[in-house]
């Protein structure tokens, strides 16, 4: 069990979302984000870039989110969600179906929200190649 990748949660509004892709592309020098996709049933755009995780909807679509303060892309969300139970870490929603693998939301002993997500090959084919650098 292990953290592959860590991004920071940016929320903001839809009409803000290209302008926020442009900026840390060029920041970090890739030409398309590593992965974007369209979260229906939550009507939220989300685009990886680097370490940053945009997180787009409207104030009311998105605010249900924003404790969340960020993503842990890890190797065996089983294995996290164990760790978790026997170590006494609060699981806030336990493991579920996303459109890019499992997640489950959990606080730390620190009191930070995070979502710890496992990335189904399906969706790791259709990353761009340098997603977890």
């Amino acid at each position: 069990m292990k953290i592959v990748k860590s991004f920071y949660r940016i929320y903001l509004r839809k009409t803000e979302l290209e302008g926020c892709k442009k900026f840390y592309m060029a920041l970090q020098g890739v030409d398309r984000p590593h992965h974007e996709f369209y979260y229906e049933a939550f009507r939220l755009d989300i685009v990886g870039i680097g370490s940053v995780l945009l997180i787009a909807g409207d104030k009311a679509d998105t605010e249900r989110f924003e404790a969340t303060k960020l993503t842990c892309l890890v190797d065996d969300l089983d294995a996290v969600r164990a760790y978790f139970i026997q170590t006494g870490v609060k699981i806030i929603d336990d493991i579920k179906v996303v459109p890019s693998g499992r997640n489950l939301r959990a606080m730390s002993p620190d009191g930070t929200i995070a979502e710890y997500v496992e990335h189904s090959d399906d969706f790791k084919r259709k990353m761009a190649g340098n997603a977890y650098d």
